[in-house]
């Protein structure tokens, strides 16, 4: 049964008459996620009938969102529907989500949460929908052509990139043996740029197949030729050998070893970008041999998300671990708890396996 009292909220206070009237796909939700009532514009984009969708949870075979990467949103604590209830406030999701269609396709929606409050208690919410093909052009192509750079999952390293908007700062660099994390300050279009100049400078240096040691400071060299102002970049890089991977921290947050849920205790160099990076020595590298574990890396809006209680942190990373854990589990764990309903910063992972 859907809720009686949100139903006769919405014919008292003809919320069904300004949903019907506006040209966005629109349907309204009790707090346990179940349909109420679904617009004219829904059927006109989805293909479903109001009567096919009434009463079902927009999860179960209606939209059933899930983003770019396959990762469920309706049945999930990512859906701007529940986080809107929770919350009370209004939820975009900062990327496009897509929703199963009536003919079994899949489409890019943009979609919006928007809470339905009385005497200051949530009763139920409403999501808007719209067809995020008609998103600029020139963002759609940037966005995948940024996307289009993170490597493909092998059999020993998940890659995982997720931008808090479509574009983003956080880079994934992999050219086997070497294998490298990056975050670059700031976020959107110029990080993303940025990580592109990154990328290719990057692979100038390795085509030389420099000392492991002396990659900050040519990294730094290459950066000044291009006078860009307060950008700089923390990261790890670093070469994997079998089961040995040796690598250098410039400013970056440690990795954790997800098979003991430890963090490992790294020497690490300044940021490069600050003018400050030196001819280090090779006491600077350091090594995991991942029979001792499975590696994560990270960027820090894994573990600097806020939470209800303050920051997550490390610590609250490593209390939300399982030795099996793939990137993908991760984020919906830290997602969960979060305190806004959005994601704020760029989140990206790489998990090496033995």
């Amino acid at each position: 049964m859907v809720s009686s009292e949100l139903i006769e909220y919405l014919r008292n206070a003809k919320v069904i008459d300004f949903i019907d009237e506006i040209e966005i796909p629109a349907y309204v939700v009790d707090t346990e996620r179940r349909i109420v009532y679904w617009n004219k514009q829904a059927t006109k984009l989805t293909g479903y009938e109001a009567s096919e969708v009434i009463g079902k949870p927009c999860a179960q075979q209606v939209l059933n969102h899930v983003d770019r990467s396959g990762i469920p949103v309706c049945s999930t604590e990512l859906c701007p529907l529940y986080q809107s209830i929770k919350n009370g406030i209004p939820v975009q999701v900062p990327f496009a989500v897509y929703g199963l269609t009536k003919s079994g396709k899949r489409r890019p929606f943009s979609v919006e949460g928007l809470p339905i409050k009385v005497e200051n208690k949530v009763i139920g919410a409403i999501e808007l929908f719209t067809d995020a093909e008609k998103i600029d052009a020139d963002m759609a192509v940037a966005i995948k052509v940024q996307e289009s750079f993170v490597p493909k999952s092998t059999d020993n390293i998940d890659f995982f990139y997720r931008p808090s908007s479509g574009l983003g700062g956080d880079m994934i660099y992999y050219n086997p043996p070497w294998i490298g994390i990056i975050d670059i300050s700031g976020h959107g279009i110029a990080a993303a740029l940025v990580s592109m100049l990154i990328r290719t400078i990057l692979d100038q240096i390795i085509a030389f197949d420099p000392q492991l040691n002396g990659l900050p400071f040519l990294l730094e060299n290459e950066l000044k030729k291009f006078d860009l102002q307060n950008i700089y970049l923390t990261g790890i890089i670093g070469q994997l050998n079998e089961e040995i991977f040796h690598f250098i921290n410039m400013g970056h947050p440690s990795p954790v070893n997800v098979t003991k849920k430890i963090v490992l205790d790294t020497k690490n160099v300044v940021p490069v970008g600050l003018g400050l990076s030196e001819e280090y020595d090779s006491t600077v590298i350091n090594t995991h041999d991942l029979s001792s574990g499975n590696l994560l890396l990270f960027t820090d809006g894994l573990t600097e998300m806020k939470t209800k209680t303050g920051m997550l942190g490390t610590e609250g990373l490593l209390n939300l671990l399982s030795s099996d854990d793939n990137p993908s589990k991760i984020y919906l764990k830290t997602m969960s708890q979060r305190a806004s309903g959005l994601q704020e910063d760029d989140i990206t992972m790489i998990l090496i396996k033995r």
